[in-house]
């Protein structure tokens, strides 16, 4: 029920909320938010022509969740944070390296899209978060991939030269 109720907050309340123009590569894009349930102060729009990763983290203070949306569907949550700390932290690349902040990093084939969200869940009445878009990001390097597909599928193979020669 609560998740129905945040969704539908959100919903309405997008109508007062700035656009932004998301450009890739150029550093952090912050935001603004009230309490539980609250959408994000901007909405965030780009377009890209190659694979390209979003990150979302919160900073100033830790023990914020955000639930991220691409053209109003869910992409999910950001991380739940380890601990809380109250201490004034805006330095982004350290909070998204950090466990005691809430961090969602998602991949987004070339095209349009639209990004917003809400505040999940708060411990305080308002806050400050931030969100980067990086191109030219593979999810899985495909080098390291085929390094790590290659001893399962020598391991396959052996076993299947077993059965063959035990039948």
């Amino acid at each position: 029920m609560k998740k129905l109720l945040i969704t539908l907050f959100s919903v309405f309340s997008m109508a007062n909320v700035n656009a932004a123009t998301l450009t890739a590569d150029t550093g952090w894009s912050s935001f603004l938010f009230d309490g539980t349930g609250s959408s994000w102060s901007e909405t965030f729009t780009f377009t890209i022509t190659e694979t390209s990763t979003l990150t979302v983290t919160d900073a100033f203070l830790s023990g914020d969740i955000f639930e991220v949306f691409s053209d109003g569907t869910s992409l999910g949550r950001t991380s739940t944070p380890t601990s809380f700390d109250q201490q004034t932290f805006s330095n982004y690349d350290a909070a998204a390296a950090d466990s005691r902040w809430s961090t969602g990093i998602w991949a987004f084939l070339a095209g349009t899209y639209t990004i917003s969200g809400i505040s999940f869940d708060s411990p305080f009445d308002y806050g400050r978060a931030a969100l980067k878009l990086d191109t030219g990001v593979s999810a899985v390097p495909v080098p390291a991939a085929l390094f790590l597909f290659a001893p399962a599928l020598l391991g396959l193979l052996g076993l299947r030269r077993k059965a063959v020669a035990t039948a």
